[in-house]
């Protein structure tokens, strides 16, 4: 393991591809500082997904590290139809006619195209926005009749099959959930992943919802994964506070969220909601092209180093890599880098946090959060152990973001990977034990996993209704 990966406080996300699906490249993306897993539900087969969820198992067993699995819902993602294999150009200025319930592309003066959505025409309104592959073609409907859309092209260019649409002015009727995406969840709760992210979300019926379902899926005792909600819809903008009441963690997807909204919003929207999702001790993904160059050079941009330094400055629990880690030439390097920037980043003043307590915040959490991380700062302690089951909870000690490692045991294994995407914590797994034992056998477990070493002074926030807490030294 790197200094870099041992020392950071900021996880990792790596997607797992082609690039990177073998157990030798996963075992040296984990040295390099990858802590989670996260596996792509728009591609690949079942059998596929299985093959990689048990090498990223076994991989993170051989290095002694836990990895999270977070399985990626691909979510009601509206296409074109087919048009011919060798594209169609779209005249700006021109008129084009977008068609639901059909799958045949019909040229002529006015083309008509299929679109995958069968209700499109029920919630668009005249003059909303279309855009295509990305935001590449802009379209502008002009009229509605039928089962038709007439648009005229704003900025064209060459279309070809299957590009993805988005509707930055309309709301859309469709659900979050689509059947494939009912089908993938019954798979992921068979294989025991631990987080599920949620693609499209607009509201927190939608994280309601798949609860319900995830639920309904479990075997009997069996937990649910910790859901994420992405963050990429204009509307999840518009409710964002009634969704992070009901999830477990947000990921802020960019690449989308930049078609919803004006891009120049984009770094603001992500800067308040790490900052709120801080706020409430929720973690906090920021996700897309983070360094995007990398997936056909050796080196990142300076413009990706600054965008993936900023986001550990905001604060973030995670960055994410996408297709840097999966399709990309250089998996285990971006993961190094990523490391290396954020460890640079965290040792800086401009990483210092202001305070974010408020009149809510119990006395007691209050106290314990911002001793530690006095403590810690003046060198005072070298780790701090707990249990995630404590009154005070991981989220609070969290939220101060102490400059030492945060420790937290726990006897279920699902629960230790879970933990492996919050900011500062090293999950690790240990038997079950009583309260006044537990500050002794934690501190021995972590001996025997070098995780401490001798000389070092370990604060131990103790278990149980009443929790205190004392200092072994290793």
């Amino acid at each position: 393991m790197t200094k870099e990966s041992f020392s950071k406080r900021t996880k990792i996300v790596c997607t797992i591809g082609p690039s990177s699906r073998d157990v030798t490249t996963l075992r040296a993306m984990i040295r390099a500082g990858m802590n989670v897993a996260r596996l792509n539900f728009s591609h690949g087969t079942y059998t596929q997904h299985k093959i990689l969820m048990s090498h990223i198992l076994t991989a993170g067993k051989k290095e002694g590290e836990p990895v999270a699995l977070l399985q990626d819902l691909q979510g009601p993602k509206i296409r074109l139809g087919n048009v011919p294999d060798e594209g169609v150009i779209l005249e700006t200025g021109k008129t084009v006619i977008l068609q639901t319930e059909t799958d045949h592309f019909v040229a002529g003066e006015i083309p008509v195209f299929p679109i995958t959505y069968s209700h499109l025409h029920k919630d668009l309104s005249v003059s909303d926005r279309i855009l295509i592959d990305d935001g590449l073609l802009e379209l502008k409907t002009i009229r509605i009749s039928d089962k038709r859309i007439r648009a005229e092209v704003v900025h064209g260019g060459r279309v070809t099959s299957h590009k993805g649409m988005n509707f930055p002015d309309s709301t859309l009727s469709i659900s979050s959930l689509t059947e494939k995406d009912r089908e993938d969840l019954k798979f992921g709760m068979q294989q025991g992943v631990d987080w599920v992210a949620l693609s499209f979300v607009t509201s927190a019926k939608d994280i309601v919802l798949l609860r319900r379902l995830l639920k309904q899926a479990a075997r009997p005792g069996q937990k649910i994964p910790h859901i994420l909600a992405k963050i990429e819809k204009h509307e999840a903008i518009t409710h964002f506070e009634e969704i992070l009441q009901e999830v477990d963690g947000i990921m802020v997807a960019r690449g989308d969220l930049g078609m919803e909204i004006p891009a120049e919003e984009v770094p603001l929207r992500q800067k308040e909601i790490v900052e709120r999702c801080r706020q409430v001790g929720k973690p906090v993904i920021v996700a897309t092209q983070m360094l995007d160059s990398m997936i056909r050079n050796p080196r990142p941009t300076r413009a990706e180093v600054s965008d993936a330094a900023n986001a550990v400055i905001d604060h973030a629990d995670a960055v994410m890599l996408s297709g840097e880690s999966a399709t990309g030439s250089y998996p285990v390097e971006a993961v190094e880098i990523l490391a290396r920037i954020a460890v640079t980043t965290e040792s800086s003043p401009l990483d210092d946090l202001p305070d974010c307590e408020d009149a809510d915040t119990p006395m007691f959490e209050a106290v314990m959060s911002h001793l530690f991380r006095l403590l810690s700062v003046h060198h005072y302690i070298h780790g701090i152990v707990a249990s995630p089951s404590l009154t005070l909870g991981c989220e609070r000690l969290g939220i101060s973001r102490p400059q030492i490692p945060l420790f937290l045991a726990s006897s279920d294994p699902q629960e230790v990977r879970q933990l492996c995407l919050r900011w500062g914590v090293r999950p690790f797994l240990m038997k079950e034990t009583s309260p006044d034992l537990f500050g002794k056998h934690a501190v021995q477990q972590l001996r025997k996993l070098q995780l401490v070493r001798s000389g070092m002074r370990i604060a131990v926030v103790h278990p149980g209704p009443f929790p205190g807490f004392d200092f072994l030294t290793v």
